[in-house]
């Protein structure tokens, strides 16, 4: 038994003691490597031990919740988050916390060759990508780049006892090119889980190159056109939107926009995207959720049908449906919601030069997405970096661009999937057509 897992006992058998009806204990541990540069020199490079217990309580249906950093005052904690427990109101809606489960098996979490990567061999390959990515020195490189190696533990006392570990690896190059006054700005991204998904080299040639295809940068007319995401813009949009309107706990308050959607056509025929823990080494991948539920494979939207809402223990009891096993957290003293992990969607049967060689006037939006407005259905999002198609030909990058659309919008008026498509972080993603989307150019 590692000594999370039964720190993490310890403290629930504390609660029960107390008098608690139910007690959760989540237990974190990671050491992060961490290498910081700026004008292609190291200007940083440390190794920090982090981690911590949140704690949960319930007496009488009452939420008592509290945390520390240090994982030795675990009892320390469960006392705290008891008296809060004996002094709030109950919340009739709240049913139980996660019975014990059987777990699936998810490959890859864990790569012994990253978690035994000396500092000094991270820093000389992160270097050759910044090297790559300053060209001749015409362009200035900046980034950072992040090595994690974690363990977690969930303990409840209903029976839920669970440990995984895991490695990790993430950064970015950024690159500023600049002819004159014009300056234009590329990235690179580095995510994977072992040390053979380090790869700088990549994620510099990226970035140099993105950089030096944005100079030029002019305004477009504003009006109506179609929009292409790229396979990094498909996938945040997807995910941001979708995110939001099948979340559980939004559903249960009545925030989400499709609360009453189940088993109707809510996306175009051609969109499907299921959500997979199980991706061999993806980021979002895990046999568990943060209360310890089973992970489950979900088909979100099929054919453009909504199937499910993605729950935790508190909005699956609240809304009467299973726990899909999605509870994430943000913090030791966050209580749990549900969030997406790894998001598949379908290819489509288009070429991405057959999107853009189909389009008469359009932006093609890259490395960004469109994001709602906190509690609206609008969408308003600057085009940080894309370009102007015009006949079917790209012919300059766009500046001080935003476009405009509703999240029923979005999700309908995609006509287009590319059957390339970007597997990066366990997720994969088609580029995507969207037609006629409001586009403000300034021009």
């Amino acid at each position: 038994m590692s000594d999370i897992l039964s720190a993490a006992k310890k403290g629930v058998s504390h609660g029960v003691a107390l008098g608690a009806d139910q007690v959760e204990v989540y237990i974190a541990n990671q050491q992060q490597t961490r290498i910081s540069v700026r004008k292609a020199h190291v200007i940083g490079g440390d190794v920090v031990e982090m981690g911590g217990a949140g704690v949960r309580v319930y007496v009488g249906g009452a939420l008592g919740v509290s945390a520390t950093s240090r994982i030795g005052e675990v009892k320390g904690a469960v006392e705290r988050a008891y008296q809060l427990a004996k002094g709030t109101i109950s919340d009739p809606e709240f049913k139980s916390l996660p019975e014990p489960s059987e777990y699936g098996t998810v490959e890859g979490l864990y790569d012994e060759g990253l978690a035994n990567a000396p500092f000094e061999v991270l820093t000389e390959g992160f270097m050759e990508g910044v090297k790559l990515a300053s060209g001749d020195g015409e362009l200035t490189v900046s980034g950072s780049l992040t090595k994690g190696i974690g363990e977690v533990a969930v303990v409840n006392s209903l029976g839920v006892e669970c440990e995984v570990r895991g490695t990790s690896i993430g950064g970015s190059i950024g690159t500023k090119a600049e002819r004159g006054e014009d300056v234009a700005m590329g990235r690179g991204s580095i995510i994977g889980r072992s040390l053979e998904e380090f790869n700088p080299v990549e994620a510099g040639k990226e970035a140099a190159e993105k950089a030096i295809a944005r100079l030029g940068a002019k305004k477009v007319s504003t009006g109506t056109m179609d929009l292409i995401l790229d396979f990094r813009s498909a996938r945040g949009s997807i995910a941001g939107v979708l995110g939001t309107g099948v979340n559980g706990l939004s559903v249960a308050l009545g925030n989400s926009f499709l609360s009453d959607n189940i088993g109707d056509e809510v996306a175009s025929p051609i969109l499907t995207v299921v959500d997979d823990p199980f991706i061999p080494g993806g980021a979002g991948s895990r046999p568990f959720d943060a209360e310890g539920a089973p992970a489950t494979r979900l088909k979100i939207l099929d054919g453009g049908v909504l199937k499910t809402f993605i729950t935790d223990s508190y909005s699956a009891g609240r809304l009467g449906i299973s726990n899909t096993g999605n509870a994430s957290r943000r913090g030791m003293t966050s209580k749990p919601a549900p969030s997406l992990t790894n998001i598949l969607i379908s290819p489509g049967t288009w070429a991405l030069d057959e999107l853009i060689s189909e389009t008469k006037r359009g932006i093609l939006m890259e490395d960004g997405g469109l994001r709602a407005r906190p509690s609206s259905t609008n969408i308003s999002s600057m085009v940080n970096s894309g370009h102007y198609i015009e006949d079917g030909e790209v012919v300059h990058p766009v500046k001080n661009t935003m476009v405009g659309t509703t999240v029923f919008e979005f999700l309908k008026n995609i006509e287009g999937l590319s059957r390339e498509v970007l597997l990066e972080g366990g997720s994969t993603s088609p580029a995507l057509k969207l037609k006629e989307i409001k586009v403000s150019g300034g021009r």
